[in-house]
């Protein structure tokens, strides 16, 4: 038979039909509120895992108590330390630059370091002392003897340092269960920080020091070396001091000044010798005289004033005027006579000093004009010599240069040698205690009325925290919500979990044998949720699966079926899970039907076992008269078949792609009113998937609180979205999901429970409850889940 002769349905027989009001009642899904976390939901997370809380809660505290009640008594004392900030002149910058709070910072880590610690163990011979071996858990008649690690890490636990900022106090401070150790550690550790300190500046002073002696040496060496090469260029190249710059140039330009001065001199003499003989012959004996000339002088002047009175006051020819006038006479030509040998005299000696000034000035015109030549040869030399002078400057200056970085190297290293030997011991970053430590009586620990009462608070927002985070990252579907918020499905019923499980005997299930529990109840609530998707007067195939084997889909297949029957309808199970062994196989095997193996090959006649289903005695429009009405358990038995295999099938994939099978669902259609397919896990095989193709509606099975949202979704994904009818929950513990506060109806069973006979489930215990929270849950309720 081809695949299009597989496909066509038999003559007569019903046509499987999908999703029949899809459009026309299709279910009203509800819009998500927007999601607000309040008061309330805090409430129901702790309602949800109370028991958690209630577990860390009293731990925590019982554990704070036991330890403060049995923890030695512990006392602190506290030391005052103010730090320093010497300079070299030994004033305390600290009080100048009040927020140095990084050397603060610096000076507390001190007090922090196992160097320190070290210190303080070996001044105090703590090794030795019975008060602190006791701190370090040793009783002082023990033969151990303490490490000197431990005795560290145990004396740093029993210290710690505080500073503030903006301040230059440090409060350090020591615990210990006797006081007078307290003090006494914290008065030693500032004493321990501070020779650390003093020895390590006296190592670097020291190391300091012989370095610059060292490198002293080295810079002195090549001093001496640099003054000698500089010497012995200036010796081999004629350059004193002063050569080869500017020094030069202005002696060259002085001595030149001087030889043109000279030779303008003797231009100047030269002329002025010429001009003294010219003078010379125009020299004048006119005004010559003498001592004879000036007497002859005034004995004519005389005579003539005598001459001059006679003539006036007694005439010409007084005889004493003959006398005056013939001594006039003769003293006129002596006059002339002398005058004229003072001309002759003065002419002589004028001739004389011209010849003289004559010599004198061509002596001055000679040595001015051989002092300008020597003063212009030295200029030629002194030119000569600068230009080579020039040409040897720049090593000249290198080396001076180098002379001077060694002079001013040595004086720096020796000024540093002389800083570093007179430094002040005191210098640098100190600390002095400002408030000693004394022994305190008053017990810091243990508190246990406060450690305990913080410990509780502290555990309860812990516990609450812990079960906030295990209710958020718990993604175990529970709730109608949550299928309806993750994927826009209806849920179809809660089915209970039952203590004892449901039995492999038909005539014993819980919808037979307690019509009015709450197991029954739900169970034809399932039913007529799942009939609805049909019109009336028509047959329904449904098929039910889940994510994963093990979530119960052979329960809820076996339950609804009991609920059809139960109200009057013929049901069968056609169970094609045929991989593994199940309630079905068990069932199968304790009853008296063919196997579904002998079915499917043809082996025995379906016509014979069953009767056309008849119309009439469905929800149409048949009187109440005509109601069927089950009077007793065989009656609602006879209704009711299963079609399964007692063992597992070697190749069920054949089976399930055989033309008969799909022949085989829609006769069974044709002749009871409900048709329930169990089909595999849609997560262990794709079985599922193909069936959907040749039933009406699919159901897909989650069980209650182990189902995940990520294992539903990819069992949706894999049967396709538009496939799947509804969800039913399966192995729900009421007690539970009430206790926990979802929102939903299941939450006020209690207060609907006096409308059940029996069957209501009853509330678990603490000790049950406890078991489940780390998932050891009791045998009945694990062999109830399996199946």
């Amino acid at each position: 038979m081809n695949d299009v002769a597989l496909n066509q349905p038999s003559e007569g027989l019903p046509v499987p039909r999908r999703n029949y009001l899809a459009q026309q009642n299709a279910p009203y899904v509800q819009p998500d509120p927007p999601e607000r976390f309040g008061l309330i939901d805090l409430i129901r997370i702790f309602e949800r895992h109370r028991m958690l809380v209630f577990a860390i809660v009293i731990v925590a505290t019982l554990g704070t108590l036991v330890w403060q009640l049995t923890s030695p008594n512990l006392y602190r004392s506290t030391v005052n330390i103010q730090v320093e900030l010497i300079d070299a002149t030994g004033t305390n910058q600290a009080d100048v630059l009040a927020r140095n709070s990084q050397r603060i910072a610096n000076e507390s880590k001190l007090y922090q370091s196992r160097n320190s610690a070290q210190h303080v163990v070996n001044i105090m011979n703590l090794l030795e002392n019975p008060d602190f071996l006791r701190e370090m858990g040793i009783p002082p008649d023990s033969d151990v003897t303490p490490s000197m690690g431990a005795a560290i890490s145990t004396l740093l636990n029993m210290t710690g340092v505080e500073s503030e900022d903006a301040s230059d106090l440090i409060e350090f401070t020591a615990v210990s269960r006797s006081p007078e150790l307290a003090a006494e550690i914290a008065n030693t550790f500032p004493e321990a920080v501070r020779d650390l300190k003093e020895e390590r500046n006296s190592a670097r002073r020291q190391q300091l020091l012989d370095e610059l002696d060292v490198e002293r040496e080295e810079r002195m060496e090549r001093a001496i070396s640099a003054a000698e090469e500089l010497a012995e260029f200036r010796v081999q190249n004629q350059m004193l001091v002063g050569a080869g710059g500017s020094e030069d140039l202005a002696q060259i330009n002085r001595i030149a000044s001087e030889a043109a001065s000279a030779a303008a001199m003797g231009s100047g003499t030269a002329a002025q010798s010429a001009g003294v003989s010219r003078a010379a012959s125009i020299n004048s004996t006119a005004g010559a005289t003498s001592a004879a000339v000036q007497q002859l002088q005034r004995q004519e002047a005389e005579l003539s004033a005598e001459s001059a009175r006679l003539s006036q006051t007694y005439g010409i020819g007084y005889p004493e005027l003959a006398r005056v006038r013939s001594e006039l006479d003769n003293v006129r030509s002596d006059l002339a006579r002398a005058e004229e040998a003072a001309r002759q005299a003065a002419q002589a000696q004028a001739n004389a000093e011209s010849a003289r000034m004559r010599e004198m000035a061509r002596a001055e015109a000679s040595r001015d004009a051989a002092r300008a030549g020597q003063l212009q040869a030295v200029v030629s030399s002194l030119t000569s010599r600068a230009y080579q002078n020039a040409a040897n400057t720049p090593l000249l200056e290198q080396l001076e240069r180098e002379a001077v970085a060694t002079a001013a190297a040595v004086a720096e290293i020796a000024n540093q040698i002389t800083l570093v030997r007179s430094e002040k011991l005191v210098e640098g970053v100190t600390s002095n205690i400002i408030s000693p430590a004394i022994p305190n009586d008053q017990r810091i620990s243990p508190s246990p009325l406060k450690v305990t009462s913080v410990a509780m608070i502290g555990a309860a927002i812990l516990a609450m925290m812990i079960a906030f985070t295990i209710d958020v990252l718990d993604d175990r579907l529970r709730t109608v919500d949550q299928i309806r918020k993750y994927f826009g499905l209806r849920v179809f019923g809660m089915l209970p979990a039952l203590d004892d499980g449901i039995s492999t005997k038909l005539r014993e299930s819980p919808v037979f044998m307690r019509p009015q529990s709450l197991f029954s109840e739900v169970a034809r609530s399932i039913y007529s949720e799942i009939r609805a998707l049909m019109p009336l007067n028509q047959s329904q195939s449904v098929l039910i699966t889940s994510p994963l084997p093990g979530d119960g889909k052979s329960v809820i297949a076996l339950t609804v079926a009991a609920a059809a029957v139960a109200m009057g309808k013929r049901a069968v199970i056609l169970d094609l899970d045929l991989r593994r062994s199940g309630i079905l196989q068990d069932i199968q095997q304790n009853i008296d039907a063919p196997e579904l193996m002998d079915v499917v090959r043809g082996n025995v006649d379906l016509h014979a076992l069953t009767a056309p289903r008849d119309p009439k005695t469905t929800e149409g429009d048949q009187k109440i008269t005509d109601l069927v009405i089950p009077n007793d358990i065989d009656d609602m038995l006879s209704r009711f078949m299963l079609l399964s295999a007692s063992q597992p099938v070697a190749e069920p994939a054949a089976v399930l792609g055989s033309s008969r099978f799909r022949q085989l669902v829609l006769e069974l259609k044709a002749r009871f009113d409900l048709v329930i397919v169990n089909a595999p896990a849609v997560l262990a095989v794709r079985d599922a998937r193909s069936m959907c193709d040749y039933t009406d509606d699919t159901l897909l099975v989650a069980k209650w609180g182990d189902t995940t949202i990520e294992q539903f979704r990819a069992a949706l994904e894999s049967l396709g979205s538009g496939n799947v009818a509804g969800c039913v929950y399966n192995h729900v513990d009421y007690a539970e999901h009430a206790r926990r506060k979802y929102g939903d109806s299941i939450q006020f069973y209690y207060e609907t429970a006096n409308y059940f006979s029996e069957g209501v489930p009853r509330k678990l215990s603490a000790r049950e409850r406890f078991a489940r929270l780390f998932r050891r849950m009791p045998f009945s309720t694990m062999r109830s889940a399996a199946n």
